[in-house]
This record gives C-alpha cells, structure tokens and sequence, in this order.
C-alpha cells in the first residue's frame, strides 16, 4: 500500500495514510492522482514531417480526498498547515514500499508543495468521515535528501587531475569521496568547510573528466566556516564568523577562481562521479557535502 506524509514548515510531520482514522494518528488520503508527469512537446511541420524543437516538463498537481475523524480533526490539520498564503512550500513525502517509514523519512522521496485547494465538505454518510478534496502544486520533481561528512579520508599524496593541461594542486589533505547521484537529473549541492582551511578547492570528476570546480581565495579561521549553495534559490559563497556572541557573515564570491574554467557553484552530474576536496594547508577541518536525488519518476 502507497504511503504519505506531510512536513510543515516546521519540520512537523503529519501521517495521511494512517491505518485507522485518528486524531494522533493522522488522516487518510484517498483517490491520489497526478503523481507521474505531463510533457510539453514544441514542434513544426514540413512537408507532412513534424520534427520537435523542445519537450519540457510541466508543473504538476497533485489532488485526492483527505478524510477525518470530525471536523476538530479537520482543524488541527488546518492548524497544521498554516497560513496557506504563504510562498514557503512543504514536503509531500512517497512511498511505494508499503512499509512504514517512521522516522526514516530522509530515505524516502518528496516534493516540495503548497496547498492551493482545501474544500471542506460534509460527513459522509457510508463513512461517517469528513471527506475534504484537497490540490498541492508542486515546486520541485521527486527528491530525495543525501549529506555526507569527510573528516580526515586522505587520498593518498598531492594529487594530479586529468585535465587539459597537468594541473597539480595542494599539498597532502585531498578529501575524497564517491557521488552517487542515482536520479535522472543532475543537481545543486550544499558545500559547507568547517576549521582553518586555506584556499579551498572543490572538484567534480566523472569518467576520468572534470565536470565542475570552484576554488576561493580565503583563509577559513578556527572560529568560522565557509558555505558554498548553488541551488538556484541561494546561489551563496559565504565566510560566517563567530565573533563574541555574534555570528558575523561575509559575501565571498568575488574572491572565486577568475579563469573561466571554474563555476564556483558546482552541479552534480547524474550517475556516479567523485567529489574531491584540497587545500593549501596540509590539515584542514570538516567538509559537509549536501545535495538532492531528483526524477521526475518514482
């Protein structure tokens, strides 16, 4: 049986597949439709030949039935939810397993939503439930969270990257770690440099090639930590520094890597790739890596 939860804002879960209509519990959500994909295909005919200029994906809406013990139920969910003119989504997260996922939702794919129909209707007669038709636009594809720590994983000695000149670079600590982006997308990462680190260097590498790199020109003090976000909605490089109680931060892009080769906001390439770390100091801190699996099915 398919399962769902809900995630406010608030990092507060809400079960919508719950065995038996509960005020704990949670709801049940019947009926779910528009869970696949809708595609937009652009194209032209010429002598009774159509050739495509492009296919995209549309934004999707997801609907069903929500049904309540009562209508108290019914408004501890809408407590729940919110203030529904609100432009900061929620996760709608999926399950095809049939298992319950208790507490291990950071396995389990979601999309991020906003509720933009919630009919409150009758008690059902049948039932003796309150059935509410309910609409959630979605704001992303399928995504499902990963994050990993390197702490100390030398590679071995200073390393020489496949490039198209020999470009070698940093003394001893090279961090290295296996990507594996199974989704059919690539995707943004949240980069986070935590202890003294000089220069950091981010590389991308897949197949023996580099996809993507970013380097900065800082020295990362004891008391600070450098994030690096690409997601779209961010787009960051930031030094944040604690100084007496306050958490001072400093916009560093423009310290990035000038030659054209460098992003400075890396993108994950489908599949399976590496992510290395260097520096020009030989024991950097901890490096945070953050990122989204995306499909556009599951």
């Amino acid at each position: 049986m398919r399962k769902f939860w809900l995630e406010n804002s608030n990092g507060k879960l809400w079960n919508l597949t719950t065995d038996e209509l509960d005020y704990k519990k949670g709801t049940f959500f019947a009926n779910p439709d528009g869970l696949g994909i809708k595609t937009k295909i652009s194209s032209y005919e010429v002598e009774n030949t159509f050739f495509i200029e492009s296919v995209t994906t549309q934004s999707q809406t997801i609907s069903g039935d929500l049904y309540f013990v009562d209508y108290d139920h019914y408004q501890r969910f809408v407590a729940f939810i919110g203030n529904v003119n609100t432009d900061t989504p929620m996760k709608l997260y999926y399950s095809t397993t049939g298992k319950s996922f208790d507490n291990m939702l950071n396995k389990e794919w979601y999309k991020l939503v906003l509720i933009t129909e919630l009919k409150k209707g009758e008690i059902d007669i049948k039932t003796s439930a309150l059935k509410v038709p309910v609409k959630f636009e979605c704001l992303s594809r399928w995504k499902q969270d990963k994050e990993i720590v390197l702490e100390l994983s030398r590679t071995g000695d200073p390393l020489v990257y496949p490039y198209v000149y020999p470009y070698f670079y940093g003394g001893s600590n090279n961090l290295a770690v296996t990507i594996d982006n199974t989704g059919n997308l690539a995707t943004s990462c949240r980069v986070k440099v935590e202890g003294i680190t000089e220069s950091p260097l981010f590389r991308i590498l897949k197949d023996g090639e580099v996809k993507d790199q970013a380097m900065y020109h800082i020295t990362i003090g004891a008391n600070s930590y450098l994030l690096v976000d690409s997601s779209a909605d961010r787009q960051e490089a930031t030094l944040y520094s604690q100084v007496g109680d306050e958490l001072v931060h400093e916009d560093v892009y423009y310290t990035g890597e000038k030659n054209y080769t460098f992003s400075n906001f890396l993108t994950i390439p489908p599949g399976i790739s590496t992510f290395i770390v260097s520096a020009l100091n030989s024991n950097f801190g901890k490096v945070t890596l953050s990122y989204s699996i995306q499909k556009e099915l599951i």
